[in-house]
């Protein structure tokens, strides 16, 4: 459909140019005392503005398609402009070139040929943010509309949580009353994942101290299946001034979740490194951890509540708010975010 709105635009631009410049000459017939005019237009200026016209497009579509597509995540205005001079400098070589190689004169005045200049960066302009606002709210409908479906999903399999945390409770003191104290620890702090999961994710952002407290928690309980023979070395760092921040629930969940996935081998050494460093107002969350030989890139399967999963909400929630870099190294996988974060 868009490829036929195209062929329409140019076509339309097409008969404007020919009619309105393609005027060879008018007659002015009288019969019957009634005056006729019959204008007659020159046939030999349909290849003149068909250049004229190649021309404009490649300064439309190197706009909309080229430049303009980068320019949301730099906002630099010099780059643009300059290259925004160099399309125009290039489609002028162009039209130059072929009337010359064609050996055709100008087919467009030289006050009309700037307004053309003028109309189709404009045009341009016009296309791209009509363009990104549309990708844009088709974004949006498919999120809101997987979220409410991930919802429905989430009230028909829903256990009473205060039954899962009553029966939580229950195998707590069974396990302290055995004098179990590992899997007691391990009950407690499955408890307390439950509960940030189940009750406090509901709400929009909330405190970052929480979600890095709940991302400690998530670590200390991942690590419970490992021993001293598993050789894994976990750190998590924690630095910054953070108190009024906060963050949408869960966002580096994911992160977490994929070093532990794919980071640890039983018996293998492992290590997974995590980090977040607050500076005025931006969170920066780095996680690294090891990739073994035999791995082909297993990172980005994307299943489940993957790193997918994690782009799609970071472009959501923070559209040019966050950078994010993932990479696999030779021997490291890291996940490197900038986000900027306010008290919301």
């Amino acid at each position: 459909m868009e490829t036929i709105l195209h062929l329409i635009f140019w076509v339309l631009c097409f008969w404007i140019l020919y009619s309105a410049l393609a005027f060879e000459s008018l007659e002015v017939l009288v019969e019957n005392g009634i005056e006729r005019s019959i204008y007659t237009r020159n046939p030999a200026a349909v290849p003149t503005l068909a250049i004229v016209l190649a021309a404009r497009a490649l300064l439309f579509y190197g706009l909309s398609f080229g430049v303009l597509s980068r320019f949301p995540e730099h906002r630099q205005w010099r780059p643009l402009l300059a290259q925004l001079a160099l399309l125009v400098a290039a489609s002028y070589l162009v039209e130059w070139g072929l009337l010359r190689a064609l050996n055709k004169p100008p087919a467009v005045p030289p006050g009309i040929d700037i307004l053309l200049y003028l109309f189709f960066t404009l045009a341009a302009f016009a296309y791209r943010l009509a363009k990104d606002w549309w990708r844009n709210e088709r974004l949006r409908a498919r999120l809101a509309e997987e979220k409410l479906t991930a919802e429905l999903n989430y009230l028909k399999a829903q256990l009473n949580p205060h039954f899962l945390f009553n029966t939580l409770n229950n195998l707590y003191a069974l396990a302290e009353r055995e004098g179990n104290e590992p899997l007691s620890e391990g009950i407690a702090g499955l408890a307390e994942l439950m509960r940030y999961a189940v009750y406090d994710s509901r709400a929009d952002y909330v405190p970052l101290a929480k979600e890095l407290h709940f991302l400690q928690r998530m670590v200390e309980m991942q690590s419970l299946r490992f021993d001293d023979e598993d050789e894994l070395a976990v750190s998590f760092q924690v630095s910054g001034r953070y108190e009024q921040l906060k963050i949408a629930p869960l966002l580096l969940v994911p992160f977490v979740e994929n070093a532990f996935k794919h980071g640890v081998r039983y018996g293998r050494q492992s290590f997974i490194r995590l980090e977040a460093r607050v500076e005025n107002r931006k969170l920066y969350f780095t996680a690294s951890n090891t990739v073994y030989e035999d791995q082909a890139r297993p990172h980005e399967d994307g299943g489940g509540i993957g790193l997918e999963n994690a782009r799609r909400r970071l472009k959501l929630l923070y559209p040019e708010q966050h950078q994010l870099e993932i990479k696999q190294q030779e021997d490291t996988f890291l996940v490197n975010l900038q986000l900027e974060l306010d008290g919301r």
